[in-house]
């Protein structure tokens, strides 16, 4: 059995190597040309985003110098929290603080070329914690009105450790990974639900800085749609207000959005990447695996980025069969969509954003579903604005979306279809505290619109407001 002392000596010993691997981290990073100076900022998006991490410390250190060549077979390692190198901005990706800033636009993240035959290790992620409340005030001939007047306060939080290795070859090749591991506090969620614990992105890349790369794994495509400061993801204004038709009627924004965000299941993402020019990025992106049965899918997206201007334009297509052999089930989906955005600093930024779908689904006795057939559409904009402090900070956004699906059912044949709508507004304000701690407050007010062949006709109308601290790193 150790005593004590030796207890502690070996405790020592392994403080102090720590200690000298964090000491010499700084010393493989190389800032991005164009990075910006200050504290910068940036995410998942996304949002969505989930959103990602704010960089922080200095790659200015040098190593020093060794007095013989080491071994050939000797690499570099480094342990670094991401510099503001890491956080790449060629062309001003948006207001400070704001939504834009917080988005990459396609731009290789976390940005870590180094010395060749460098291995980084490099260390991010962010947190909230959000105090939430939510009424719900449906109207109309749902036989569930009486049972859906509720209203609900809510704690809710977040937290992403994220762990990026990366190796640098020369010509400025890589290879990089990627993993962030979540945990939340709302207990009454498990593993499988929506926002509980869990892994977002898992995946690796290779290829060449600027130039081009292939990324395998699970993580979220690039944005199109930009919902600005409010309507987070795992949020109740996200959801708007489907209280009585989310099971029989459900309803979501459509942003080209099937396959930008993570796949569930079992399936997962491949892309290539192109940068043939610094202001044009090409993502061609395709998902393989089982969702409700197997599936696949196509989604490529073209970003035209000139700081103060920038324009997106996607497209996509996905296909879901069945699991058994005999099972003739299948979803079709596709859609297009585009997004205009401005950035006018330091006090300004706005965008506008349209896409439109369609579902094709067929039942397992390989008959048409009417029901599950639809056409929809979302036109949305944002706007954020900011007092352009760099001391004290503050921000006020606002955001509007209007979605509308309608599907084929007509189970009277008097020639009506389903008709649904649902609209999404917020107004969010921002103040960032110590240039790290971010505290928002977001107001929303959402209407779902339910004109079914039942026939029936509902509203439910959601009031909600939402109180967020966060923090990145």
């Amino acid at each position: 059995m150790k005593t004590m002392h030796s207890f502690t000596k070996d405790l020592s010993a392994v403080l102090t190597v720590l200690l000298i691997a964090g000491a010499s981290a700084t010393a493989f990073a190389e800032p991005a040309a164009g990075a910006a100076d200050t504290t910068t900022a940036g995410a998942s998006p996304t949002p969505a985003a989930d959103a990602a991490a704010v960089a922080g410390g200095s790659s200015d250190a040098a190593p020093a110098q060794p007095t013989s060549d080491p071994p050939a077979a000797v690499m570099a390692v480094g342990i670094e929290r991401l510099p503001g190198a890491a956080y790449p901005e060629p062309q001003t990706r948006g207001l400070k603080y704001g939504s834009l800033w917080l988005t990459f636009h396609g731009l290789q993240w976390p940005y870590m070329p180094a010395k060749p035959g460098s291995f980084v290790l490099g260390v991010s992620g962010w947190g909230w914690v959000d105090f939430a409340y939510q009424k719900f005030d449906p109207s109309g001939s749902n036989p569930a009105i009486d049972q859906s007047k509720i209203k609900y306060w809510k704690e809710q939080g977040r937290f992403v450790g994220r762990l990026t290795p990366t190796y640098s070859f020369e010509n400025d090749g890589f290879v990089q990974g990627q993993v962030e591991l979540v945990g939340t506090n709302d207990q009454t969620i498990s593993r499988s639900d929506v926002g509980g614990a869990d892994t977002d992105d898992l995946w690796l890349r290779a290829g060449q800085w600027n130039k081009w790369d292939v990324q395998v794994g699970r993580y979220e495509g690039w944005e199109v749609f930009h919902l600005g400061m409010g309507l987070d993801q795992n949020t109740f204004e996200r959801k708007g207000a489907v209280g009585l038709g989310e099971s029989n009627y459900p309803i979501s924004y459509y942003g080209v959005t099937d396959n930008q965000f993570r796949p569930a299941g079992s399936a997962g993402n491949v892309a290539v990447h192109f940068y043939p020019l610094p202001i044009l990025r090409v993502e061609v992106l395709g998902m393989a695996g089982s969702l409700s049965g197997p599936a696949y899918a196509g989604r490529p997206v073209a970003i035209l980025d000139l700081g103060w201007l920038k324009l997106k334009a996607g497209a996509e297509y996905q296909k879901v069969v069945g699991q058994q052999i005999d099972d003739h089930t299948a979803t079709t989906s596709k859609g297009v969509g585009g997004a205009v955005q401005f950035v006018f600093q330091p006090y300004a930024e706005f965008g506008f954003n349209a896409a439109q779908g369609t579902v094709e689904a067929i039942d397992s006795l390989n008959r048409k579903d009417p029901k599950g057939s639809l056409s929809r559409y979302s036109v949305g904009g944002f706007a954020n604005f900011s007092n352009g402090s760099s001391d004290h900070p503050l921000m006020l956004g606002l955001g509007v979306i209007y979605t509308q699906n309608e599907d084929q059912n007509d189970i009277h044949n008097t020639g009506q279809v389903d008709k649904f709508s649902l609209l999404q507004t917020y107004a969010a304000i921002q103040y960032v505290a110590f240039k790290q701690l971010y505290i928002k407050l977001v107001a929303g007010y959402s209407k779902g619109h339910w004109d079914t062949s039942a026939p029936a006709i509902f509203d439910d109308a959601m009031y909600s407001g939402r109180l967020r601290f966060s923090m990145y790193f």
